[in-house]
């Protein structure tokens, strides 16, 4: 499997990486916060196996390709990637506040959750839509200006 930035597979990740808490189940495997025991700073785990995504690897290599070439504080940075028997370790910046689905979704249960939100009260304010809106849009906008689409905006 060629994919941009895969160190050697006699580099085993495990020992250069730490997985912490799992924080997600993406389309193609999970997401897990760790650390980089070289620096000790926070990123994002993705793990997939590759025996079980046998029809997707061809989408895989797409998406790290992608984000291999982005450089924009609107895109999730890509670190490198480890192969470990079947498993691939794709390393990715770590996004402390989640996505912002996982911030819609959130912010959604708690209103229905919470007996002080009014039924017809939004989670969110028009401020604070209009700010994901225009992060999100400012990601969207790089990665047409680079000529580049992506399938998975959160």
């Amino acid at each position: 499997m060629e994919v941009p930035g895969m160190q050697s597979s006699q580099i085993d990740p495990e020992e250069l990486f730490t997985k912490l808490d799992r924080i997600g189940k993406g389309s193609f495997g999970e997401v897990f916060k760790g650390i980089d025991n070289r620096t000790q700073s926070v990123v994002a785990i993705k793990t997939i196996d590759l025996e079980e995504a046998e029809d997707e690897i061809e989408d895989i290599q797409q998406e790290i390709t992608v984000l291999s070439q982005c450089d924009s504080p609107y895109i999730t940075k890509y670190y490198g990637s480890y192969l470990k028997g079947s498993k691939l370790w794709i390393i990715m910046e770590y996004l402390g506040g989640g996505s912002a689905l996982d911030l819609v979704s959130f912010k959604v249960v708690s209103c229905y959750i919470d007996p002080s939100y009014s039924k017809k009260e939004s989670p969110f304010d028009e401020a604070q839509i209009a700010t994901m809106l225009k992060e999100i849009l400012k990601g969207l906008d790089y990665l047409h200006s680079e000529k580049k689409i992506h399938r998975d905006i959160k």
